[in-house]
């Protein structure tokens, strides 16, 4: 079974109930990758809502969670963050999270910068 990688902040914060049930059925590895700098108060989030989790891997940059994704050998990643998805390699199946940080309700149109996106 493929490792599922997920983002803390901006999607468990978020969305709690949806990634416990998603978590707590997951046949393996839940491996949460976040940028933060405080393990501790990310575990007790995840404990906070009830995430099951394998591992917890603090990044020092958005654009760097590619890295451990590769290096955790993730196979299906969420994230809320465009940039967080921008150097995922093809080979890993990725979500790009809704929120009011990248969604812009009242417009019905998705948020992005010219570094993330391409208008066709």
């Amino acid at each position: 079974m493929k490792k599922l990688g997920i983002d803390l902040d901006g999607c468990v914060d978020e969305s709690p109930e949806f990634f416990r049930i998603l978590t707590q059925m997951w046949p393996g590895d839940v491996i949460v990758i976040t940028f933060r700098e405080d393990k501790a108060k990310a575990i007790a989030d995840l404990n906070k809502y009830q995430i099951r989790f394998t591992e917890v891997v603090l990044v020092k940059s958005l654009t760097s969670k590619w890295e451990s994704i590769v290096e955790h050998d993730v196979g299906f990643y969420i994230d809320d963050q465009p940039e967080a998805l921008k150097w995922v390699p093809s080979t890993v199946a990725v979500m790009l999270f809704r929120n009011e940080g990248n969604f812009d309700v009242a417009q019905r149109k998705w948020m992005f910068s010219e570094q993330t996106a391409k208008l066709v």
